[in-house]
Formats: C-alpha cells, structure tokens, sequence
C-alpha cells in the first residue's frame, strides 16, 4: 500500500512561456531548503508546463510551497498544484513488457488521439510518452509505450495499422532498440559491439 514521503513532494506548474520560468521554480523550492530530484518540463502551444519531485529538508505544507513558488509570478499567472509524494514498496513498471516507439503522419483531423488511445488502452498498452507537432495540415504524432509481454507484436500492428488507416494516417510500430539504431548513431556502435574512433 502507498506511504506519504513527508518530506517528497510532486510539484507541478502551468503557466504561458516566458523566459525564466524553470528558474523561478527552482529557486522558490531551493529557498526552502529542497532538492529537485525529478524532473520532466515542456512547451506546448505557447504554454509552460513542468512536472517535478522535490525533497525537503523537512516537512512543508502543500499550501506553503505552492505560496512560495505563487510569489515568483504574477497573480494568477501560474497554476500549481503541490502533493505529497506517495512512495510504494515494491517499485515496478506500470505495464511489464517491451518498449516501442509509435509514429504517425497524416493530415490532422478530430478525433484521432481519441482513436489511438482507445486502441492502446483497450489493449493494456501503456503509454510512456507522447509528442504532436502540427505542419499546417498536417500532424506528427511520436510516441512511447510499453507492450505487455503477453501480447502478439504482429498482431498489435496489425490491427493498429487498420485504425490508423481508417483516420487517414500512417503508422510505424518500431522495438525501441531498433528506432534508437536507424535514428540515432551513437547506439549503433554499441550495439555491434564496436569501439568509438580514436
């Protein structure tokens, strides 16, 4: 069962992007005598949004912090919300199994996250991480998840191609390691086994 860390928080702040933010963030939780130990920030559509754990010297309350980090901005620029840190026992994955990397284009319409993450759900599919980018009409959809090991692979891409297909899109379905490999030329060497050059 969950235990509250006393001291951990989760800390997150929405706000319209400006320069500076993730440095007033840190500075209001530092001042309390804290340390960012986690943390995963983006922008989307002009828009600030960070994710953080902290830990405290000691225990503040949620009202406290978020005051703290509320100062740096004006009024109600920023959106946070601050709670306590819910430790488990046993750590683990929330789906067992391999990770892949999901890729999509096609001409934007509405509704096709809605599609997508329907699928992926209904399969046990979890997804790690998701980006979008628009190019006028048209979309990018790049994603992260975690097929659990019970699954067929082929017939997960199987049938993911034939939804996607339907909302006009293309699909790629690809284990990480090998889209690490055809995109990125670092792992490759590793995974020959081979040394850097000189």
């Amino acid at each position: 069962m969950p235990t509250h860390d006393k001291k951990r928080y989760v800390i997150s702040v929405l706000v319209s992007d400006r320069v500076g933010i993730l440095r007033d963030i840190s500075a209001a939780v530092t001042d309390l005598d804290a340390n960012v130990d986690g943390i995963s920030q983006t922008v989307v559509a002009g828009y600030f949004t960070v994710i953080l754990t902290a830990t405290f010297d000691k225990p503040h309350p949620p009202d406290r912090i978020r005051g703290a980090i509320e100062e740096r901005f004006g009024t109600d620029e920023a959106a946070v919300v601050v709670r306590p840190y819910e430790r488990r026992d046993a750590v683990r994955r929330t789906v067992e199994g391999e990770d892949y990397v999901v890729t999509l284009t096609g001409r934007d319409r509405p509704g096709i996250l809605k599609a997508i993450t329907h699928f992926l759900a209904a399969k046990g599919i979890n997804i790690e991480d998701w980006h979008v980018e628009f190019h006028n009409a048209d979309v990018l959809h790049i994603g992260e998840v975690t097929v659990p090991a019970a699954l067929d692979i082929q017939q997960v891409q199987d049938e993911f191609r034939q939804v996607v297909t339907a909302l006009g899109l293309a699909a790629i379905v690809q284990h990480e390691n090998i889209f690490r490999a055809t995109n990125e030329v670092g792992p490759i060497k590793s995974l020959l086994g081979g040394k850097p050059n000189a």
